[in-house]
């Protein structure tokens, strides 16, 4: 089998580990049966990483055992599918480095002596978690695709230099190809169908992406993973339903990215939370049960109690699809979350809440329950990474398009159908509503830049003419006056930037 180490990526676990994966082995597309002891297989190559803090001299290190390996298969089994593009994956090879020392340059090289290793990486790990490590730098995309939009967008979020970068949800949109490959309905054979989501979807295409973003960001900065509805990708003749759906949802996303959950408590992939520099950063799903009963909700609110302030001032929360978001494209279509969920978010003081699926940029002011509060987060939507589906561009409020709230409704999230008329009893505003506080239909990427434990300077970076352009930069300011605050600060408010307005949250 092909052992050379292909898509390394870096996984942010803690201050003092990260997790290096890594695939083996050529992908297939086959009509053949997979062998169910394929990851036990002798000829598949151990799970090693050598790695130093001096330059090609290695150590240090790290293995695994073959049973974290990870892999997966895609079947196509509706009529008149075509067998030969069944999809079996790579082996993943998933390492964690331990003991690291924090803020520190590392090299590293991946792979099993026996075979060969790869060529030399190098990152630097993440800052010591909290509340003295400022400034501290996060990158943040979401929706990002493989286009040449999502290039502009990779580069100019690596020349910022993050420390650490999360992707909320819409990794690659290979649900959005058909199974040969194609992204245009219609030209199958006679004899078969090449059909797009959810009976359909192009796994070679992450295979693509991850070799891409490789070298572009993924092996020397730590990221944060999140899922969106376009990493469902439903097996079979399924339906797309809440959660993994017994192994049948989801596959490619978890085989590739071990999130840290585990760590926090959570037996389910899909959500987690982790320490990261003065941030407590809490991942959930819109994609499984969120009610008040559901374990999501109830690992949430064990979560949340474990949280302090003093050590990790910032808390920041995650979810792919968004409560605030006031273009036509989705339009409250995670209501039934934000009702289960809103106020146990707004009662722990959450500060930021970061979202994707949406495809424009759109920044609110402090909110909740739809009204501008002081106390509230502020939800900032980031779904204009570069994705093969275009950008949003039609506003809720304008004249005539504001959709019926049965049009609303996803299939893919659970909840149900919860409209809310919360504009003087109308389902929409009738102008830019008072909570929206920037919006623009735009390719991009965000920093969020933790300056103490205060004040955090956001920029929305605009790609214009493949140049990087500054058109959102605000300051969110924790509001210590508020009862769902804790009241411990340190250090005294930054210097207000001169393309920056201080705002409440």
């Amino acid at each position: 089998m092909n052992t050379f180490a292909l898509q390394v990526h870096l996984t942010y676990v803690s201050d003092t580990q990260v997790t290096v994966s890594w695939a083996t082995g050529a992908s297939n597309s086959t009509a053949a049966s997979i062998n169910g002891n394929f990851l036990n297989k002798t000829t598949v190559p151990a799970s090693f990483v050598q790695y130093s803090k001096a330059h090609s001299t290695y150590t240090y290190n790290a293995t695994s055992l073959a049973s974290t390996n990870t892999f997966y298969t895609q079947i196509y089994n509706f009529s008149n599918a075509n067998p030969a593009l069944n999809y079996s994956s790579p082996i993943f090879h998933h390492v964690t480095l331990q003991n690291l020392t924090s803020n520190t340059l590392y090299y590293y090289k991946v792979g099993d002596p026996q075979y060969g290793m790869s060529q030399q990486f190098n990152f630097t790990s993440a800052p010591a978690v909290g509340n003295t490590t400022y400034p501290f730098v996060l990158g943040v995309v979401a929706d990002i695709g493989l286009t040449p939009n999502t290039t502009v967008t990779v580069q100019h979020l690596a020349d910022a230099n993050p420390q650490v970068w999360t992707l909320i949800g819409d990794f690659t949109y290979a649900d959005d190809m058909q199974t040969n490959g194609t992204t245009t309905e219609g030209n199958g054979s006679s004899t078969y169908s090449y059909v797009p989501s959810p009976e359909g979807t192009y796994q070679p295409w992450w295979d693509m992406w991850y070799r891409y973003m490789q070298d572009a960001i993924l092996s020397s900065v730590p990221f944060l993973p999140q899922h969106g509805n376009h990493e469902i990708e439903a097996q079979y003749l399924g339906v797309d339903v809440a959660g993994l759906n017994h192994g049948l949802q989801f596959q490619s996303y978890v085989a590739r990215n071990p999130t840290p959950h585990n760590q926090s408590g959570s037996s389910n992939p899909l959500y987690y939370s982790v320490n990261v520099g003065p941030a407590h950063m809490i991942y959930l799903t819109s994609y499984d049960d969120f009610s008040v009963t559901s374990p999501q909700y109830q690992w949430l609110v064990n979560d949340l109690a474990t949280f302090n302030r003093k050590t990790t001032p910032w808390l920041v929360a995650t979810f792919h699809a968004p409560w605030y978001s006031s273009y036509v494209n989705h339009y409250k279509e995670n209501e039934c979350m934000r009702l289960a969920m809103e106020d146990v978010l707004y009662n722990n003081g959450v500060d930021i809440v970061l979202n994707g699926h949406c495809h424009e940029y759109e920044r609110s002011n402090p909110v909740y329950n739809f009204t501008v509060n002081a106390c509230g987060a502020v939800h900032i939507t980031m779904g204009d990474g570069g994705n093969i589906e275009g950008l949003n561009k039609v506003f809720a409020d304008s004249p005539g398009q504001c959709p019926a709230p049965n049009a609303t409704t996803a299939k893919s999230q659970p909840g149900g159908y919860c409209p809310t008329y919360v504009y003087d009893g109308q389902f929409c505003a009738t102008s830019q509503p008072a909570w929206s506080a920037f919006r623009e239909s735009a390719y991009g990427h965000g920093i969020l830049t933790f300056e103490n434990s205060t004040h955090a300077l956001w920029q929305w970076n605009r790609n214009l003419d493949n140049e990087n352009v500054n058109m959102d930069a605000v300051y969110v300011i924790r509001q210590l006056s508020c009862s769902n605050k804790a009241s411990f600060a340190l250090g005294a408010a930054p210097t207000t930037a001169s393309n920056a307005t201080a705002t409440a949250g």
